[in-house]
């Protein structure tokens, strides 16, 4: 019987080759799908369908700085720029506990929102 199911693989290699790779990207799809889900981050995504309200509502929460230049002289001036920025963030990272849901909060994740938008849970 498995030299049979060999043979009639060796004689079909196109067309099994072509399921396995579908079987297998769909596998793959699914637990991407599923990791997605599990981990929390459909709840960060607003690119979702019925999110297009909130996604006007988002502003940028800047504390009035501008992003640092990528281009430029990269002198005395610069470098001091770019450590006071570096710190500035760094400080404000410090006091916040990695363990906590909290981390993830618009607020920490620089996203200001107009209305709250809530899902129902399954």
């Amino acid at each position: 019987m498995i030299a049979r199911a060999k043979k009639w693989i060796i004689g079909h290699q196109w067309p099994v080759f072509i399921a396995a790779a579908l079987v297998l990207a769909l596998a793959l799809t699914g637990v991407s799908l599923w990791l997605y889900k599990v981990s929390g981050a459909a709840k960060l995504d607003l690119s979702r369908p019925g999110y297009e309200k909130v996604r006007e509502d988002v502003k940028d929460y800047d504390e009035g700085t501008k992003p640092f230049s990528p281009t430029g002289n990269l002198d005395a001036a610069a470098i001091a720029d770019f450590r006071a920025r570096y710190e500035k963030i760094k400080a404000r990272l410090d006091q916040m506990n990695s363990y906590d849901d909290a981390v993830l909060s618009d607020e920490n994740l620089g996203l200001a929102t107009g209305q709250a938008v809530t899902e129902p849970i399954e």
